[in-house]
């Protein structure tokens, strides 16, 4: 069924998941934007380095101008562009995609609501990724975590169980490990809700994603941006899943302090399992690059906004990270002050 594949987009996520897939054997071709990241690929494949272990693996690799010489359509096609590159990128890959092709999201953000309107909701279909990956030099990509944890939930938009789901977890099992879910859109904002914790206090001050869990006050900052996440999932008719190993209902307001307390330990526990990965958005921030902020906690404000929900801390940290973006301040943590000042 996913014979022939593609993966438009080939940062971090996007090399492990071309490089563990062309070990495996299977046909997927690498498409990308970073010259000398292609370049590389196409020289000497691509060199991975994981907890477990390291390899270097040959691919298929182009650059995007390259594309106008596929012979043959593609069964599916991962998208793992930036969230900001999700229109383009899907018309793109559009003419690529056979008939009775998938686009499958393999991003941030919940794009899935941007992609099923171009290409036809049963054409989409999702993919939260939970393991870690960084990219700093062509070529190389790192995996980091833990392999053995849970790496990918699939699942179709409607919550079916079809054979092409399964099909997708199969092909995704290659890498590591894979579940099935019938309640994508719980997963995918639970998934929302880490990015949004992780991804821009991780930038704003510098810390790496285990540090973000378990550094006292910090970590409180990000436990209220989830709060808020909930809020607008629950009032948008979310069945959110757990949110970093917690219940979701765990993170929102409460007066019992001890409650609050074991969902600060929870946290700090699961850290030691990420490793020295450093969030997606510090990874940009490094490079001066263009941030996710508002398809993650600026996406969450604006719904909230349509509903009424107030979202300070989903507010406050989008003005840091746009900050931190102009160079207007350095990564550090001096930068949630304001946030805290709200605790």
């Amino acid at each position: 069924m996913f014979e022939r594949l593609a993966i438009v987009g080939t940062g971090a996520i996007g090399s492990v998941i071309g490089a563990y897939l062309s070990r495996e054997g299977r046909d997927i071709t690498l498409i990308d934007t970073w010259a000398d990241h292609v370049e590389a690929m196409k020289a000497n494949g691509i060199h991975i380095t994981a907890e477990n272990g390291e390899f270097t693996t040959p691919v298929h690799a182009m650059h995007l101008g390259e594309a106008n010489t596929i012979p043959d359509q593609f069964d599916a096609i991962f998208l793992a562009v930036k969230s900001y590159d999700t229109v383009w990128a899907t018309h793109f890959a559009m003419n690529y995609l056979k008939p009775t092709g998938v686009i499958i999201s393999s991003q941030n953000g919940v794009n899935d609501e941007i992609i099923a309107p171009i290409v036809g909701f049963s054409r989409v279909m999702a993919c939260v990724i939970t393991l870690g990956a960084g990219l700093y030099e062509p070529g190389y990509a790192i995996h980091t975590g833990d392999p053995y944890k849970l790496s990918f939930t699939v699942g179709e938009l409607t919550g079916l169980e079809t054979e092409r789901v399964k099909a997708l977890a199969e092909v995704m099992s290659d890498i590591g490990v894979t579940k099935v879910s019938r309640n994508i859109w719980g997963e995918r904002w639970a998934k929302l809700a880490v990015n949004s914790m992780a991804n821009p206090i991780a930038a704003s001050t510098g810390l790496g994603s285990a540090d973000v869990r378990r550094t006292p006050g910090v970590v409180d900052v990000a436990i209220n941006v989830a709060a808020e996440v909930v809020q607008v999932g629950k009032a948008l008719g979310i069945q959110m899943e757990a949110i970093s190993g917690v219940p979701a209902e765990d993170y929102l307001p409460t007066d019992n302090a001890e409650a609050m307390e074991d969902v600060k330990s929870r946290l700090a526990e699961g850290a030691g399992s990420l490793g020295a990965g450093r969030p997606s958005m510090l990874q940009d921030v490094m490079k001066g690059r263009r941030t996710e902020i508002e398809f993650l906690n600026g996406y969450v404000a604006r719904r909230g906004d349509a509903l009424g929900i107030n979202t300070p801390f989903c507010d406050g940290i989008v003005d840091v990270v746009k900050r931190v973006e102009r160079g207007e301040l350095k990564s550090e943590e001096a930068n949630l002050e304001p946030l805290k000042a709200m605790l």
